[in-house]
């Protein structure tokens, strides 16, 4: 009788010590209260320094005066390479092959020295295609960018256009792979305005200023983002980006 008495009353003992407190200690911050969430500033400090990289925000250009173009030496590195490759390997492997790749290296070679002495420049008002006036080309940093001696070759005008008399810029086929640089402008006087021809057919219809062209002997992505920093007049999307998703 004694030892049931005593299996019973340490049976509601040990089930006692599993019964949750009344008595909520004072430091107890209660469950039902939540933290809010981070906003964007919070985490800026904790924030990885690739944040931009690839963030889909898309930041405001800022104007430079007096900026320089890098160089860029894919268009004649490409051309070099097409010639060197249908000279040694052509496909046909006739007279053909030689005279493709011939005319690769040349031009080439005529574009490669296009980019070690000329500069896309940015002034205060206006965009400029400037010279080196290095004596030995691509190897010293340029020490100083004079205006270019031979006119624009089409008009015979001076190569520096205006911001604000721009009409359209962009590139060709795509600013994902760039061969040409276009921008159309309206400082030309429409009396030496020149709209070329293919063949029959007039290339440039349109009549609301003089088109020009030059090889993407520079960086690209530097010109569009002082293209749109400057003001300069844009019509329709950038070629290579006019499927992408707008934010």
């Amino acid at each position: 009788m004694k030892l049931s008495s005593i299996l019973a009353f340490a049976f509601v003992g040990a089930a006692s010590a599993f019964q949750p407190s009344s008595k909520t200690p004072a430091n107890r911050v209660s469950s039902s209260k939540q933290e809010p969430p981070l906003t964007k500033n919070d985490m800026v400090a904790i924030r990885s320094p690739f944040w931009n990289s690839f963030s889909s925000e898309k930041q405001t250009p800022v104007a430079k005066y007096d900026f320089v173009v890098d160089r860029d030496y894919t268009v004649p590195f490409t051309l070099i390479s097409v010639g060197l490759w249908l000279s040694l390997f052509g496909p046909s492997h006739t007279n053909i092959d030689l005279l493709g790749g011939a005319f690769h290296l040349w031009f080439g070679a005529f574009i490669g020295m296009q980019t070690m002495k000329t500069r896309a420049v940015f002034n205060k008002d206006s965009f400029e295609l400037k010279s080196v006036s290095n004596k030995y080309l691509g190897i010293a940093p340029d020490k100083e960018l004079v205006p270019k001696k031979m006119k624009n070759y089409v008009l015979g005008t001076d190569n520096k256009w205006r911001y604000d008399s721009f009409v359209n810029w962009d590139f060709f086929p795509s600013i994902h792979l760039p061969i040409l640089v276009y921008f159309k402008e309206t400082q030309t006087p429409k009396e030496m305005q020149i709209k070329g021809s293919l063949g029959v057919k007039q290339m440039d219809r349109r009549d609301n200023g003089q088109m020009h062209w030059f090889p993407a002997y520079c960086n690209v992505w530097q010109l569009r983002e002082q293209f749109e920093a400057h003001g300069c007049n844009k019509i329709g999307p950038v070629h290579g980006e006019e499927f992408m998703k707008k934010d």
